[in-house]
């Protein structure tokens, strides 16, 4: 039986699907839930439900702010550029459809966990995780 967290999901991996996070190294997004997760994602709980060591610190900034120089087009951007600009603009739309609250955490130093998790409509938390290597 499919619940409504798993068409989350589905859209979640759907919309992400071939985009890779750039940093000094390029990751692929995965998909992340925790349906048993209640009220809004903070820090604290990121850290504990993706099992990172209670000393690492956690940025947290807006999916707005986070996408912002994922989502634009450069003058200078080719095909490969625009189109990726342009998936990210479709995942984005998908965060914000599917996820209320929806926050993005950076948990670690040079090799940082990124998390975009918000609330589903149908209870839990829901969201994608990637790495970025930060020097």
């Amino acid at each position: 039986m499919a619940t409504k967290t798993s068409e989350t999901v589905a859209a979640l991996r759907q919309a992400s699907d071939g985009l890779n996070y750039q940093s000094e190294t390029d990751a692929p997004w995965s998909v992340v839930a925790w349906p048993d997760a209640t009220g809004e994602p903070t820090a604290d709980a990121i850290r504990r439900r993706g099992r990172h060591k209670s000393s690492l610190p956690v940025a947290e900034q807006s999916v707005d702010e986070f996408f912002a120089p994922l989502v634009g087009e450069q003058d200078w951007y080719g095909d490969e550029e625009k189109s990726t600009a342009a998936k990210y603009r479709a995942l984005l739309d998908v965060v914000k459809q599917r996820l209320s609250g929806a926050k993005v955490f950076r948990v670690g130093r040079r090799k940082v966990a990124v998390y975009v998790v918000g609330s589903t409509k149908e209870g839990g938390w829901a969201g994608l995780k990637t790495t970025a290597v930060e020097t």
